[in-house]
């Protein structure tokens, strides 16, 4: 979306007469950026559309255009004789309006693309520390890099689901490549035989898919560890003595 021919040097000579005036010999004390955005605005499809134009200076908005206004308002003082000026002017107000246009053109190629668009998330649960005082463990399902946003996450315990009360959920997060991520989390009290289970209904997937655990006692980590700690240290003294058989050989 171009600006309308003659914007340009109106803007500059809108500036120029807006800005404090440097004496003559100095240098500014900053640097000014020019910015211009269209942001465009679906209701129901394309059934109503509205167009933002925003002209930033710097950091700070000066000057918009709403198209449900149908002409420049001023965001700040500076602003103020930029919009009259450009509401003044026929040509620039008719240009300015029919720019609505785009967007209704832009959501026929876009919408195509998205709305068939479908990366699947990836699940999975992570614990977090258990506070040894009450029990509690806070059971997280990390839900990443999905699309479309719309998603379903609900937390069961043996086949029932949780109460409400008892997950907490991110809010949605956006990736910057299209793609969505965010977190449900529960606070459990598990023990021994509990199941949990983290479903997720998504577009992407022809049914729910469910991803569990299952809390392990510390009897069964340390048997866990002795057993990989005995497996290693038994293949390091095989490795030993295949090493010293085949130097014998």
């Amino acid at each position: 979306m171009g600006l309308p021919v003659g914007r340009w040097g109106l803007l500059l000579a809108a500036l120029a007469a807006c800005l404090p005036q440097v004496e003559s010999g100095a240098r500014p004390a900053e640097h000014f950026v020019y910015q211009w955005a269209s942001e465009c605005f679906y209701h129901n499809g394309t059934e109503r559309v509205r167009l933002l134009d925003r002209y930033v200076l710097g950091r700070q908005e000066f000057v918009r255009f709403d198209s449900d206004r149908g002409e420049f308002e001023a965001v700040s003082t500076l602003g103020e004789p930029i919009a009259r000026d450009w509401n003044s002017q026929k040509e620039i107000l008719e240009v300015a309006r029919r720019n609505v246009e785009l967007c209704r053109h832009n959501w026929a190629i876009d919408w195509a693309f998205a709305s068939s668009r479908r990366v699947q998330p990836k699940v999975k649960i992570a614990p977090s520390s258990s506070d040894s005082s009450s029990h509690n463990t806070l059971l997280i399902c990390n839900v990443a890099r999905f699309w479309p946003a719309e998603i379903e996450i609900k937390w069961f315990r043996n086949g029932k689901e949780e109460d409400e009360s008892r997950v907490f959920t991110t809010d949605l997060i956006r990736n910057g490549d299209w793609t969505f991520q965010m977190a449900v989390m529960l606070e459990a009290q598990p023990e021994r035989g509990d199941v949990y289970a983290c479903q997720v209904e998504h577009a992407s997937f022809p049914e729910p898919i469910t991803v569990q655990w299952e809390p392990q006692s510390d009897s069964a980590r340390s048997k866990m560890w002795t057993g990989v700690l005995g497996l290693v240290t038994g293949l390091v003294f095989f490795i030993a003595g295949l090493s010293l058989y085949v130097k014998s050989q």
